[in-house]
């Protein structure tokens, strides 16, 4: 998940860690696919020994020498097999990559997200269709309330993700459409602008966050600036 999610950062722009990990702590992309930010830096070292990213120059803040990374060909292939893989895995409870689709719905082909998502959602339907079978067999009313549960549990979740993935699939347009929001973000994201800052509380660095962009992308599609303008209201809210 992490890497794929540095992988789509990296082939936009070249950059540093830093920057990628103050990216995911404003955006909270952490919150929404369960990504630890302090992971990045460790990714970042396996993926460069595994030369799907290169040192492209170092740069020099005030003590610090920063490593600004860039994407490679192989890196690029990598990039395709990481989201294939996010697109047709089953989501979590709680936290998975699909909850920030934009990286998924940026790299892979429409007709090929198609195929993925027509072949899951099958799949999904199986399992579903199984575990009404063995409800039937070993969670009928005279058996205990616990066993009854954890059946109703499994077949709603596997219902959460047939309806999730179908309305991805209904509306893939209008989601590609909202991907290149996020491209926009991080193309003109500057970490050094959103430095850490131990007086002013993370939802007030959010909200400045989220408005610096809204400036910044006044030429993108309404659409864009509406979804924004939500963002940081919600964020208002949190004050």
């Amino acid at each position: 998940m992490i890497r794929g999610l540095i992988l789509y950062y990296l082939n936009i722009k070249p950059t540093h860690g830093y920057e990628i990990q103050r990216f995911i702590q404003l955006s909270e992309v952490d919150k929404w696919a369960k990504i630890q930010s302090g992971s990045i830096y460790y990714a970042l070292s396996k993926l460069e020994k595994e030369k799907n990213i290169a040192v492209l120059k170092e740069e020099s803040t005030g003590s610090r020498i920063r490593k600004i990374f860039m994407i490679t060909e192989l890196g690029k292939k990598t990039l395709q097999e990481e989201m294939q893989e996010a697109l047709a895995e089953p989501i979590a409870n709680v936290g998975s990559m699909k909850f920030i689709i934009a990286p998924i719905i940026s790299t892979l082909p429409k007709e090929e997200m198609i195929t993925i998502l027509l072949k899951h959602i099958s799949e999904l339907k199986e399992q579903k269709e199984y575990w009404e079978i063995w409800k039937k067999v070993k969670a009928g009313e005279k058996d205990p309330k616990l066993v009854q549960l954890s059946f109703k549990m499994a077949i709603d979740s596997i219902n959460n993700q047939i309806m999730w993935h179908e309305e991805l699939l209904d509306n893939l347009d209008e989601n590609i459409l909202e991907s290149s929001l996020m491209r926009g973000i991080i193309e003109t994201f500057d970490a050094d602008r959103y430095e850490v800052q131990v007086k002013v509380p993370l939802v007030e660095q959010r909200v400045e966050f989220a408005s610096g962009f809204k400036e910044a992308m006044k030429k993108d599609p309404k659409m864009a600036i509406d979804r924004l303008n939500r963002v940081i209201e919600e964020l208002k809210t949190q004050l």
